[in-house]
């Protein structure tokens, strides 16, 4: 249980506002500490969907409209790049304090490369955005 802060009456823990006083219960931050593991948990996810918009973007490109499947394909190459672009972020936060460049991009491909050992999606992703690219290009030349 917590207690109001204004006129210290007793308060539920999921309490948004003292039913006493009427003022606003102030919520606990819960530290998110997160790994590189928890950025890409949802990779499969991204995978399927790019996968997916892909193939939907080649079979419009080919059957109805060049335009439409060049879009198709560019959304699917931005789905599947989530988890990388997560990762990314999360290594220049976790990573701000090194100066050294060069060691920078060492340590993110050793990180990159850890995480594709771990997880076939992560891996999976890269492919389909490679794909994805090479549909994008294709496309857009026959345009």
């Amino acid at each position: 249980m917590k207690y109001c802060a204004k006129c210290g009456k007793e308060l539920f823990d999921e309490a948004v506002m003292c039913p006493a006083c009427g003022c606003a219960v102030q919520q606990e931050k819960k530290a998110a500490k997160q790994t590189y593991e928890d950025a890409i948990h949802n990779a499969s996810t991204f995978v399927a969907i790019g996968a997916v918009l892909l193939v939907l973007g080649v079979v419009v490109g080919l059957f109805v409209s060049v335009l439409f499947g060049a879009i198709l394909c560019l959304a699917a190459e931005l789905v599947v790049l989530v988890p990388n672009t997560k990762v990314q972020k999360m290594f220049k936060q976790n990573n701000s304090h090194i100066s050294d460049k060069k060691q920078l991009k060492n340590d993110e491909k050793a990180v990159r490369k850890e995480l594709k050992k771990k997880s076939g999606a992560y891996a999976a992703s890269f492919v389909i955005a490679a794909v994805a690219l090479v549909g994008v290009i294709v496309f857009a030349l026959m345009i």
